[in-house]
C-alpha cells in the first residue's frame, strides 16, 4: 500500500494549468510568476506517488527542466527577454503530456478510501492503534505485539476480516509469552496455547485472566486457524475487542506479579 496525497493533484493542476495557455513573445517576468508557481508543484511529487504513476513522474521531471532552464533557481535571470516559440511549445506540450499520462496510468490503479469500522476510527485503526489500549497496557507490551495490532488495525480499516481476527489473536500470544518469560524465565518448549495456559495456571495467574484466554483459545482463535472459518465486520470487531480485554487483564496480571517480585 502507498499512501499518496490526493490534494496533491487538485492543486499541481490549478498551479500547471496556465502552461497549457503559454504563449510566445510575452515578456519572461510575466510568466515567471506562473513558472515559480508551477515549479514548486511539481517539485512535490513525492517518492511515494512516482511509485504508482511512473510514466507522470518522467514526464513531470520533464516538464520542471523545461522550467528551470527558463528561470533557473540560481542568477542571473534575463527577465527581460521575449518567451520563445520554442520555449511555449515545450511549456504547452510537457503540460498536456503530463496530464495525458496521468490519465491513462490513473485507469489502472486503486484508490481506497477506508472508513470507519463502527464505532473504531480509520485514522486511529491505521496511525494510531495505541490509542485503542490504555497507556498503561502499551507501555507495558512488547514491540512484537504492538506489531501484530498494528497490522490488525489495517487490516479491519480495508476490511480484511479474517485477516484481522489472525493478527489480534497473535498479538495476545505474544503478551501470553511475554508473561510466561516473567514468570519462569524462558519460553515453553511446546507453542500450544492450551499449554501455555496450564502454565500460567500452575504459576498462580488471575483466574479470570486464566478464563478469558480459555474462552478466546476455544471458541475464536482456535476455529479462525481453519480455512472454513472466515469474519465479516462484527466477527472481526469482537474478536479485536475480546484481544483489548485479554491485552488488559494480562498486563494488570504482570503488574501484579511484578509488585509480588519487588516485596
Amino acid at each position: 500500500m502507498v499512501e499518496i496525497d490526493v490534494y496533491w493533484f487538485y492543486w499541481a493542476s490549478m498551479c500547471t494549468y496556465p502552461l497549457h495557455l503559454a504563449e510566445e513573445g510575452i515578456p519572461l517576468s510575466a510568466a515567471a510568476g506562473h513558472l515559480g508557481i508551477a515549479r514548486i508543484a511539481l517539485e512535490s511529487f513525492g517518492e511515494e506517488a512516482a511509485r504508482v504513476f511512473p510514466n507522470t513522474a518522467a514526464k513531470t521531471t520533464e516538464l520542471l527542466q523545461c522550467i528551470n532552464e527558463m528561470i533557473p533557481q540560481q542568477p542571473p535571470i534575463a527577465r527581460d527577454r521575449p518567451v520563445t516559440n520554442y520555449e511555449a511549445t515545450k511549456l504547452r506540450n510537457g503540460a498536456s503530456a503530463m496530464q495525458t499520462a496521468l490519465k491513462d496510468e490513473a485507469k489502472h490503479n486503486y484508490v481506497l478510501c477506508v472508513e470507519n469500522q463502527r464505532c473504531l476510527s480509520a485514522h486511529s485503526l491505521i496511525e494510531k492503534i495505541e490509542n485503542c489500549f490504555s497507556p498503561e497496557s502499551w507501555s507495558v507490551i512488547e514491540n512484537d505485539a504492538k506489531k501484530e495490532f498494528e497490522e490488525a488495525g489495517k487490516c479491519l480499516a480495508v476490511e480484511r476480516y479474517t485477516a484481522s481476527g489472525f493478527h489480534s489473536f497473535r498479538g495476545v500470544e505474544c503478551v501470553i509469552r511475554q508473561y510466561l518469560v516473567e514468570l519462569t524465565g524462558s519460553l515453553p518448549k511446546k507453542r500450544d496455547w492450551g499449554y501455555y495456559i496450564e502454565i500460567l495456571k500452575q504459576n498462580s495467574a488471575d483466574v479470570k485472566l486464566l478464563a478469558v484466554l480459555d474462552n478466546i483459545r476455544s471458541l475464536e482463535r482456535n476455529p479462525l486457524m481453519h480455512p472454513e472459518d472466515w469474519l465479516d465486520i462484527d466477527d472481526a470487531i469482537g474478536d479485536f475487542s475480546l484481544s483489548q480485554s485479554a491485552v488488559a487483564r494480562l498486563v494488570t496480571d504482570i503488574k501484579r506479579k511484578r509488585a509480588l517480585k519487588s516485596i
